[in-house]
């Protein structure tokens, strides 16, 4: 029997030190880990300051979603202190949070994934008179001339596999690839007219956004979005359909357990009717969120563990690394801690988040007729149905779909913002009091727990982030988590180049920074 162990370290493209290791055999994977290789502790550094410092400091966890960290955060101080924005105040976050969704949408598909299926060569081979793509050739034939070790990255090098034979889609996807870029900057550029600056929009707070908004921000928001809006739905989508018609059978690779969880998420100016309703699919049921239900396992987290192997959020107050001597007994065992991630639990079941979970448990609960219609037209043009959606493609096509509707939804809120009022509501910051605030960041569900002391400074945090709960360790009962699950059973054709690992890991979008903070 040939066996093999295979270990892609660093995986992902930008956030890169995911280790993902796994054994196979007869050119199948029967084991696999995913580990973090890095532990940060902004959660412990919160403690003892003003609660209302947690919407700056959490968004340093990432570059790449801290909108997302900044409206957890403000989220859970509104709830200890009993107060919910005003409507301009939710419209606001609103829009700061969809434009750079749609930013962030743009770049997991064209500059974090297209490569592991577009063949980059073509632009090679272009002869047309397109400047961009001539101006790219003429770049990456400079490139291969040189003598540099790793010429043309991020483009090469890159796994020997089957890419798209598709020259026209090819070429397409390459020119929209550069293309993106400043489609990309157009969607953080209406992040800073109402968030101040990108990254790190400084005017979420708890209370609401403290931009007052005023004709002139909002007809400059409206203009750029105007311009930006039809790269999402004209090249992006022809794009990304292109790539799942010729790389159809990954809607049946990577699927996992097929649990999923999501938050309610991009609330109507009243703060109601969410866009994506939330809740959770275990074993093909869908039941609207509990947020009892979440536990965080840490058998196999090097971190200290006492009494019950599934604590709830905020259940400690220090989180204890172990010691260095424990870490290295630890590497040495075939089964011991292998990752500073903890494992989230939904209801004691493993879950994945993310776009899919966003989709799918909106669609289950018939709560938005126009997320239904979208979807069962997509079906019907690819041929899938809604049970292809936990795949690699699935959570490709996913993204679209949220930024479909996340579009609809800017171009709603922006004619219902109320020029010159301001959208913020001051409150004393509470003692002795808790809240949870709860939110989708582009890679999925998202949550900050709170708790003050008796000055209202912060006693105990806590962030359970996407990419915590699909790249989780095993629990222990011994489950694999989501991501090592996608990958049990997935065929690998050649063992020195397995693109197909890589393929299933990255459409999940693994952040690290994000999820060992």
């Amino acid at each position: 029997m040939a066996s093999k162990r295979i270990v892609i370290d660093p995986l992902t493209r930008i956030e890169g030190h995911l280790k993902i290791a796994t054994q196979v055999e007869n050119g199948i994977v029967v084991e696999a880990k995913a580990s973090a290789e890095m532990f940060r502790g902004i959660e412990k550094a919160l403690i003892g300051y003003d609660a209302r410092v947690a919407q700056q400091v959490t968004q340093r966890v990432c570059g790449v979603c801290p909108y997302a960290h900044a409206e957890a955060a403000g989220r859970a101080l509104e709830m200890a202190m009993g107060i919910t924005p005003n409507t301009n105040g939710k419209i606001l976050r609103n829009l700061i949070n969809g434009a750079y969704q749609l930013q962030d949408y743009l770049l997991h598909f064209y500059h974090l994934c297209a490569l592991d299926f577009i063949d980059i060569t073509a632009c090679l081979k272009y002869e047309g008179r397109d400047e961009t793509l001539l101006g790219l050739k003429a770049w990456v034939q400079s490139e291969l001339k040189n003598r540099e070790i790793f010429p043309a990255a991020p483009f090469l090098p890159r796994y020997k596999a089957a890419y798209c034979t598709n020259q026209e889609l090819n070429v397409s996807a390459i020119k929209h690839y550069v293309e993106a870029l400043p489609v990309m900057a157009d969607f953080l550029k209406m992040v800073c007219i109402f968030g101040g600056k990108a990254p790190h929009p400084i005017t979420i707070e708890a209370g609401g956004v403290t931009t007052v908004p005023s004709v002139s921000m909002i007809a400059h928001y409206q203009t750029i979005f105007e311009k930006s809006e039809r790269f999402i739905k004209n090249e992006y989508f022809n794009d990304l359909v292109g790539v799942a018609k010729e790389f159809k059978t990954y809607f049946k690779e990577g699927r996992g357990y097929g649990n999923l969880l999501s938050y309610p998420h991009f609330f109507d100016k009243d703060g109601n009717n969410p866009i994506f309703s939330g809740g959770s699919l275990i074993n093909g049921v869908y039941s609207p969120l509990d947020v009892n239900q979440i536990q965080e396992d840490m058998t196999f987290s090097y971190y200290q563990t006492t009494g019950s192997a599934q604590t709830k959020p905020l259940a400690f107050d220090q989180l204890i690394p172990i010691s260095e001597h424990e870490f290295e007994n630890e590497q040495k065992k075939e089964s011991g801690k292998y990752s500073w991630s903890r494992a989230p639990r939904y209801k004691g079941e493993v879950v994945e988040v993310g776009p899919v979970a966003r989709v799918v448990t909106t669609y289950k609960s018939g709560k938005n007729p126009k997320l239904n219609a979208l979807v069962d037209k997509i079906n019907s043009t690819l041929g899938i149905s809604l049970e292809d959606y936990p795949s690699v493609m699935g959570r490709h096509l996913c993204r679209y779909i949220s930024a479909t509707l996340t579009i609809d939804l800017i171009r709603e809120q922006l004619d219902q913002l109320e020029p010159g009022k301001v959208a913020f509501v001051e409150h004393d910051v509470p003692q002795n009091a808790r809240g949870y605030g709860l939110t989708e960041a582009s890679r999925g569900a998202l949550a900050h727990w709170i708790e003050t002391d008796d000055r209202g400074y912060i006693k105990n945090y806590e962030m359970i982030v996407p990419t915590t709960w699909n790249i989780s360790p095993r629990d222990s009962s011994g489950r694999p988590g989501a991501v090592e699950q996608m990958l049990l059973g997935t065929k690998v054709q050649d063992s020195d180049n397995p693109v197909e690992l890589a393929r299933i890991v990255r459409s999940t979008d693994p952040c690290l920074a994000c999820a060992v903070h």
